[in-house]
């Protein structure tokens, strides 16, 4: 017989499998940038209105309104936003645009399976 699967183990899989960016603040704090799979259902949405709003700023070379959805996203995935929030503002473009694309790169979905199990 199978042994049966508990709730705790695959949460620290699904952890593990979609594990958080680490970052380092200017303070010394310590932070972690959730990857999307792990955030609750209610922060997909948005999460990619977010992703939405950055492409369409940048493309249309809205500076400030890239800017703004930018710390609004880095914020919401982080897992201590008011420890985050406390330096985000002093940071310039270039050094979001990079660090979003690290979170994104570090966390991204895994392909699914192709196997027919």
């Amino acid at each position: 017989m199978a042994e049966a699967l508990s709730i705790a183990a695959l949460r620290a899989e699904a952890e593990t499998t979609y594990e958080a960016l680490p970052l380092t603040l200017e303070s010394g704090s310590a932070i972690w940038l959730r990857s999307t799979l792990m955030l609750a259902e209610a922060d997909y949405v948005v999460v990619e209105q977010l992703l939405e709003e950055i492409n369409a700023a940048s493309t249309d070379n809205r500076l400030t309104a890239a800017i703004g959805a930018m710390r609004r996203l880095l914020l919401l995935v982080a897992d201590d936003a008011a420890t985050l929030e406390a330096e985000l503002a002093t940071w310039p473009l270039g050094l979001l645009v990079t660090l979003i694309e690290r979170w994104q790169n570090g966390t991204q979905v895994p392909e699914a399976s192709s196997s027919a199990n």
